[in-house]
């Protein structure tokens, strides 16, 4: 059976440090940008972008309890996913403006968990030190963006309910189609992965071994 490197991460302050700086630049121009937005006129929800600044230190905050490392691919793919969703899609109202945004969305965000589930599986294998089987790995890569795809539409529904936003204003169909497109994007992910051994920094060993 194939053994799995151990690689020597960075310190803690140096992960938080580093997140912290990836971080911020989202953070600052999201805020920055609906209030100039509001300030203009425009219909958009600033105090929604200042809620989110939070959840853009997730990664940091990761890092910090899990004390692991979350590769720069990952996180920033998560910065963009939360800037074009969360922050776009609801704080501007772009989900409004443009029908097939929240689609498109979701699947990248089906991507992003893909990778996800890749870090999962990554770390199992360090932890045991032997490559994990194929089936086994991309098993756990499929099912993340389906599972999160679920949770997300609760999310969402909670979110238009509890304060006021239209995240789910398609109805059931734009439900579905929401999580078909996130478990699209997941098998995007995966193809990716076996055929171009791409981002190597996720790749668990059984994906590695075929590029």
């Amino acid at each position: 059976m194939t053994t799995t490197q151990q690689i020597d991460r960075p310190s803690v302050g140096a992960r938080a440090r580093y997140s912290a700086r990836l971080a911020l630049p989202f953070q600052v121009g999201s805020v920055a940008l609906a209030i100039a937005l509001s300030l203009l006129g425009f219909p958009v929800q600033p105090w929604l972008a200042v809620l989110l600044v939070p959840a853009l230190a997730a990664p940091l905050l990761v890092e910090a309890v899990f004390r692991t490392t979350i590769p720069w691919p990952l996180q920033l793919h998560y910065l963009i996913f939360i800037t074009a969703g969360p922050f776009a899609g609801s704080s501007l109202n772009v989900y409004g403006a443009i029908a097939d945004w929240d689609t498109w969305v979701h699947f990248d965000s089906g991507v992003m968990l893909a990778w996800l589930g890749m870090l999962f599986v990554l770390r199992a294998e360090e932890h045991v030190r032997a490559a994990l089987p194929l089936w086994f790995s991309l098993t756990v890569i499929a099912l993340t963006p389906m599972a999160f795809a679920a949770a997300w539409e609760i999310c969402e529904f909670a979110s238009d309910v509890l304060i006021g936003t239209a995240s789910q204003a398609g109805g059931l169909k734009d439900t579905m189609a929401d999580i078909v497109a996130g478990t699209l994007g997941g098998l995007l992910a995966i193809a990716i992965a076996a055929l171009f051994g791409r981002p190597r920094t996720l790749l668990p060993a059984a994906l590695a071994a075929r590029d």
